[in-house]
């Protein structure tokens, strides 16, 4: 839909906006990038950021709203282990219809190692993997956190999740990529096996306690219960790679391709509960 000629959100559409956002208990950080898709919808154009109209809404915003809100990191950052190092993964925040390029996102990997990554198509391919289910999880785990039709306790799953897995990236991305990766990549999974349970089969936190404890093997055979068909079933085979939960504070060395693989678990698991319950998946647009 071409642009309305002329339009451009003016001070009292903005008031506006803002008061609707006030009503909804919209946090002063997300308002800007909610009016800049309401704005898009309103005027009929594909909002991206760095156009005219999100400089003057994010202006606007920022002399109205709670100081120093509007600026904040990526969506989501995950992790690419390539080439003996891990490289973080840059989920933008995007508002309307846009198209996100994959190369992008390695915003910190030089450009010769970009360069040989984009000519290894089975690396890349495996790289492209990666990136969509960061896509799918970035936008998609805020959305169940604060999805009012989830339990309480599959709330706290979700958040507790989110929460473990952005410790495994940190913890990668150390210096010396940090062993206790494998810890947080662990506990991520299982919150995010747990939180499939309360989510679709009701799972309560007595439940959780008495049926599985900290056994994923338990958790991922409950969840395939649930659902035979589910793409979780493929985590089966690498969970023995994790540490019983009675072992973390045992001292344990990981090789980087361990630690990679840990991740790649955790990673899959939160992205696979997560396009499960919210519809999300990039990979049917991919050309």
């Amino acid at each position: 839909m071409a642009k309305i000629e002329d339009y451009e959100p003016t001070d009292e559409w903005l008031e506006q906006i803002n008061e609707e956002l006030r009503k909804r208990d919209v946090p002063h950080k997300q308002r800007p990038y909610d009016a800049l898709m309401e704005w898009s919808k309103y005027a009929g154009i594909s909002s991206s950021l760095g156009g005219e109209d999100e400089k003057k809404i994010f202006d606007w915003f920022e002399k109205n709203t709670k100081v120093g809100s509007q600026y904040f990191g990526p969506m989501y950052m995950g992790s690419l282990f390539y080439d003996s190092c891990f490289w973080p993964i840059f989920i933008p925040v995007v508002c309307g219809e846009v198209k996100l390029d994959a190369s992008n996102s390695l915003k910190t990997l030089p450009d010769s190692i970009k360069a040989r990554l984009m000519k290894d198509k089975q690396e890349f391919m495996q790289y492209v993997a990666v990136w969509v289910d960061c896509i799918d999880y970035g936008f998609g785990i805020e959305e169940l956190v604060e999805n009012k039709n989830i339990s309480t306790f599959g709330q706290e799953l979700f958040r507790s999740g989110n929460q473990q897995l952005n410790a495994t990236v940190s913890l990668l991305h150390e210096d010396n990529p940090n062993a206790k990766a494998m810890e947080s990549a662990r506990m991520a999974t299982e919150m995010f096996l747990k939180a499939f349970l309360a989510s679709k089969s009701g799972l309560t936190e007595k439940k959780a306690k008495d049926k599985i404890g900290h056994n994923l093997e338990k958790a991922l055979n409950m969840c395939l219960d649930v659902d035979g068909n589910s793409e979780l079933q493929v985590i089966h085979l690498g969970l023995p790679l994790f540490p019983e939960i009675k072992d973390r504070y045992k001292g344990t060395d990981k090789t980087l391709k361990e630690l990679w693989h840990g991740y790649g678990i955790a990673q899959f698991t939160g992205t696979t509960v997560v396009r499960s319950l919210t519809g999300r998946d990039v990979r049917k647009t991919l050309k």
